[in-house]
């Protein structure tokens, strides 16, 4: 409206990979349209395509559920743990979003802070929830075992490739050591690829670290960024733990959603996978990704910035305040540096916006199919002209 030109690194918090209003589902969705509505409450022929073509994809995804939103489907994964194991708690990384239902605003963004965020949650509600500092496979062992004398351990729920989308990445092998620690105390693995679904690869990161869990978390990147975006899928047996409607015999968990599975986002996730198939797109985001990291390596260098550039893929980080690396370890330097560290972070958010430049809280980028050469260093010509004037840029 008022002549300027973004470019888009939010896209939608990172699972719409083809970029905004991608043509070719568009089409798909206005053809759709003109011969069933959007929601019919009923089964519709894309439910199963799409469920079908998710576990061509992820073979771990034996059973597959859509559900409204990333959020529903982490409370639907965590209550079928506890169905099928018989077990209470449900163990996080510290630091880690995984929605906003009352049992996960715990441990938000820092580890070790717990109910810091709970404002309106009652304490029963977070009563068997837990978490472990991100990394730290010790202390998850060390809590595993205390819980078997505490109800034990349902699940433990992670983003594969770390919190906040690897903003405190994790080693090569942590997944595969977290897969044989839940083997060891019987407990389920939950895999959040809201992000990295489909992102790190067509595999997702399952597929890109070789490790298979028992339950998979989807976001708005099953339904190519359409309303009604969620999903939960993995082994049949747990799977089959879900029940919906009246007669259940108390064995099942409850799960439902009027939206859930319509017709319009089901179209739409189908022909949006498909399309990301068909264009290799998680390769191309992922060379936009390496390309902008570069690009962004070089101008921190260039102006003697201590700020980090990495990425992993398609993810791109960009730390230049550092809140996200604060800990509760540490309590006094958390409440000495939180607060301008944020203000900070909040800042370069608002100076990149200054620029045209749309980013995740300053810090995080997610790069698309769309991010052409020319587009990148467009961007990095952007973000040039507000790294060099950080007060001490060379």
């Amino acid at each position: 409206v008022d002549g300027n030109r973004y470019i888009d690194f939010l896209q939608a918090g990172g699972p719409t990979l083809l970029g905004s209003n991608n043509p070719q589902v568009r089409e798909k969705v206005f053809e759709m349209l003109q011969s069933c509505g959007p929601v019919t409450g009923l089964f519709h022929e894309y439910e199963l395509k799409l469920a079908d073509l998710i576990h061509r994809l992820m073979p771990s995804i034996e059973m597959f559920r859509m559900l409204g939103s990333g959020t529903e489907s982490v409370m639907a994964a965590i209550r079928a743990a506890r169905a099928f194991t018989g077990k209470k708690k449900v163990i996080k990384a510290g630091g880690a979003y995984h929605g906003w239902s009352d049992q996960m605003v715990y441990g938000l963004h820092i580890p070790g802070t717990r109910r810091m965020e709970a404002t309106g949650i009652p304490r029963g509600a977070t009563a068997n929830t837990q978490e472990f500092y991100p990394t730290d496979l010790g202390a998850l062992r060390r809590l595993m075992v205390r819980n078997r004398v505490r109800g034990g351990t349902a699940a433990v729920i992670v983003e594969p490739v770390g919190p906040e989308s690897g903003t405190r990445p994790v080693p090569r092998d942590f997944n595969q050591k977290l897969r044989e620690l839940c083997d060891e105390f019987g407990a389920l693995l939950i895999f959040d690829e809201v992000v990295t679904g489909f992102r790190l690869g067509l595999g997702g990161a399952q597929g890109y670290f070789g490790v298979k869990p028992d339950l998979t978390i989807f976001g708005k990147c099953v339904t190519g960024g359409y309303p009604m975006a969620g999903g939960v899928g993995g082994r049949r047996d747990v799977m089959m733990r879900f029940a919906a409607g009246i007669g259940g015999t108390g064995e099942r968990a409850y799960i439902g959603g009027t939206l859930s599975a319509n017709p319009l986002s089901c179209v739409a996730g189908y022909f949006a996978i498909l399309e990301l198939e068909r264009t290799n797109a998680p390769v191309i985001a992922g060379r936009a990704g390496d390309r902008l990291t570069r690009g962004l390596q070089q101008i921190i260098e260039k102006c003697r910035l201590p700020f980090v550039a990495y990425n992993q893929g398609s993810i791109v980080h960009l730390e230049t305040s550092g809140v996200m690396l604060l800990d509760f370890r540490n309590p006094l330097k958390l409440a000495r540096e939180l607060k301008p560290r944020k203000h900070m972070m909040e800042e370069m958010g608002a100076a990149y916006m200054s620029q045209g430049l749309i980013t995740l809280a300053g810090s995080r980028m997610y790069t698309s199919m769309v991010d052409t050469d020319e587009v990148i260093d467009d961007a990095l010509n952007r973000f040039e002209v507000v790294l060099s004037s950080v007060e001490g840029a060379a």
